[in-house]
C-alpha cells in the first residue's frame, strides 16, 4: 500500500465551513446598488438625459459582475475533504490520486510581519483550489487536515 492509500483510510470527511459575511455584504451592497441603479435608469429614460442613464446602467452592471465573480468563486472553492478526494461547492470532486502539492502564499503586513494569505491545493491537471483563512470559520481544523496531506508542502510569497 502506498502512502496516499494509507492516509486516505485514516482520514474522515471534513466539511469546510465558509463565513457568511461575504454574502451578507454583497446583499447589503445589492440593497444599495439595485434600487439606486433602477431609479437612475428610469429617471434617465423618462427625462431623456444620458448621464443618469449611464450611471444607473453602470451601477447595475457593476453589481451583476460582482455577484457573478463572488458566486463563481464560492462554487469553485473547497466544500469538503473526504477519503475519495476534495469536493468543491459546485458538486465536482477531484480525487486524491491527482494531488500534486500544497502552497502557502504569504503576504506582508504593513508592519513587515509575514501572514498567511491563502493556501492553494494544486493537482496534476493544473487545477488549483484556494483556502483563504479569513473566509473559513473552522480554519484550525482545515489547516491541520491540509498539513497532514501526503504531498509536497511549500511556502511562496504572494
Amino acid at each position: 500500500m502506498d502512502e496516499l492509500t494509507v492516509w486516505n483510510s485514516n482520514m474522515n470527511e471534513l466539511k469546510v465551513n465558509t463565513s457568511k459575511l461575504q454574502m451578507v455584504l454583497v446583499i447589503g451592497l445589492g440593497l444599495f446598488f439595485v434600487p439606486i441603479g433602477i431609479w437612475m435608469l428610469v429617471s434617465g429614460v423618462t427625462g431623456g438625459k444620458v448621464v443618469p442613464l449611464g450611471i444607473g446602467s453602470m451601477l447595475l452592471v457593476l453589481f451583476a459582475v460582482l455577484l457573478f465573480i463572488i458566486v463563481r468563486a464560492y462554487r469553485r472553492s473547497v466544500g469538503y475533504f473526504s477519503a475519495r478526494g476534495v469536493g468543491r461547492n459546485d458538486g465536482a470532486e477531484i480525487p486524491w490520486s491527482m494531488l500534486s502539492r500544497t502552497v502557502d502564499k504569504m503576504a506582508t503586513r504593513d508592519n513587515g510581519q509575514p501572514m498567511l494569505w491563502r493556501t492553494e491545493i494544486q493537482f496534476n491537471d493544473g487545477t488549483s483550489l484556494w483556502l483563504i483563512p479569513s473566509k473559513i470559520s473552522n480554519w484550525q481544523e482545515v489547516r491541520a487536515y491540509v498539513q497532514a496531506l501526503p504531498c509536497e508542502h511549500t511556502v511562496e510569497a504572494a
